[in-house]
């Protein structure tokens, strides 16, 4: 923990009509963000049995970081509930929510008009079972896929499945996006979350791309699966998910409870390997090498299940060509129970020998009950008083509590 913790308290609280189950800021309207929600309501019917339904909406609020107030601004009610919501990182103006029914849904935020907007485009069914839910939605980074001009995103289920979809079309057009890959567990088990890396290799040339999908599950395992190097040269046009080339699974040597978060961070691959910050319900937060076996290179507990980590800037000194390189990882956590984290995760790397570390900055600990979704106000730092600060929004589910907060950096 960081001598200096801070402990930031609320700006303001508000409450939402249903339980908030994930949140994102819209890249083209900064103020913005959407709220998905999930609602189970049970009904007893005559015969004494309980009927489950699932039920949710995609919000539109507006925060005035000035005044640090909240304003709804469009509510869409929706048949299922949502579990999971993600910007597109290129049409940035898109947003796909994965649903309690097996289904992708497609929004886009108009900004045409003086107030913005939540459209919706399409929805999918992207598992043939409607009582599966898909848990986790990750978009393709760009140069993904073997082929150019391709799109898509991969989705994990209840059912251990995870599943790559793709187009070569318009991402808006739902007829063109088909099935690419599927990628089955040995064992019947929720699929956390799933993480997409487009990774240049130790020796290869800059163009030359190792696509990789890493998954965690419930057991507390987390699965490798690397595709075969693709450069900028187009590749056979009906095999646009490149071959799988290796797979491995840790076999939860390192996680004791479910991998729920998984972020591959931005630096060199060690040894062939990657290197990643996972999030697991054991409450701890480590830096994993996605070895065969796996290997925890630092590791600290955040007193709650690390649901979600976003890396909301990164730095680096030095180069490896001085034989020193410090890099630093800003990343704020969902904790469920425990509230909100922001972390600082750094790398001193000297010759050939590199230490990670890992510090807790600060704890927002207003929430009473589990925070899912969190997320940071990226707008003109020029609007508020002071750059170096960061303006939170965090939401807790059962208590339906959404909160702004700020920490210095």
């Amino acid at each position: 923990m960081a001598e200096n913790m801070q402990h930031p308290k609320s700006a303001i609280t508000v409450f939402l009509d249903q339980p908030p189950s994930c949140l994102e800021f819209c890249p083209e309207i900064p103020d913005h963000f959407v709220v998905g929600t999930y609602l189970l309501s049970e009904t007893k019917k005559d015969n004494g049995e309980i009927q489950q339904s699932k039920t949710g909406s995609v919000q539109l609020w507006k925060l005035d970081p000035i005044t640090d107030t909240l304003t709804q601004v469009q509510r869409l009610v929706l048949p299922y509930a949502v579990f999971d919501l993600h910007f597109h990182p290129r049409d940035r103006s898109k947003f796909a929510i994965a649903s309690s029914t097996g289904a992708v849904a497609l929004f886009s935020v108009t900004t045409e008009s003086t107030q913005p907007t939540i459209n919706q485009i399409w929805t999918k069914q992207v598992h043939e079972d409607s009582s599966i839910p898909a848990l986790f939605l990750a978009w393709t980074p760009e140069n993904w896929f073997s082929q150019t001009k391709t799109d898509g995103f991969a989705v994990t289920f209840s059912d251990s499945r995870t599943v790559v979809f793709g187009t070569e079309g318009d991402l808006s057009e739902v007829d063109k996006i088909t099935e690419w890959g599927a990628f089955e567990a040995k064992q019947m088990i929720e699929v956390w979350f799933v993480a997409l890396a487009a990774m240049q290799g130790e020796t290869t040339e800059k163009k030359d791309i190792i696509p990789f999908m890493f998954t965690g599950n419930d057991f507390g395992s987390l699965h490798t699966r690397r595709f075969e190097q693709h450069g900028m040269e187009p590749r056979d046009p009906e095999e646009p998910l490149a071959p799988m080339l290796l797979e491995h699974d840790d076999r939860a040597r390192h996680h004791t409870a479910g991998v729920t978060s998984i972020l591959p961070l931005p630096v060199p691959m060690v040894d062939d390997a990657p290197v990643l910050l996972t999030g697991s319900y054991d409450e701890g937060v480590r830096v994993y090498h996605a070895t065969r076996r796996g290997e925890v290179l630092a590791e600290e507990g955040l007193g709650g299940g690390v649901w979600r980590l976003q890396l909301l800037n990164s730095t680096e000194t030095g180069t490896a060509n001085s034989g020193s390189v410090d890099r630093r990882f800003l990343v704020l956590a969902s904790c469920m129970h425990a509230g909100t984290r922001v972390v600082r995760v750094t790398q001193t790397q000297q010759d050939q020998s590199s230490e990670w570390s890992i510090e807790v900055l600060a704890d927002f600990t207003e929430h009473e009950s589990m925070n899912y979704a969190s997320d940071v106000w990226k707008g003109s730092k020029a609007e508020t008083t002071d750059a170096s600060e960061l303006v939170c929004v965090s939401s807790s589910f059962y208590d339906r509590r959404m909160c702004v907060w700020r920490v210095q950096l």
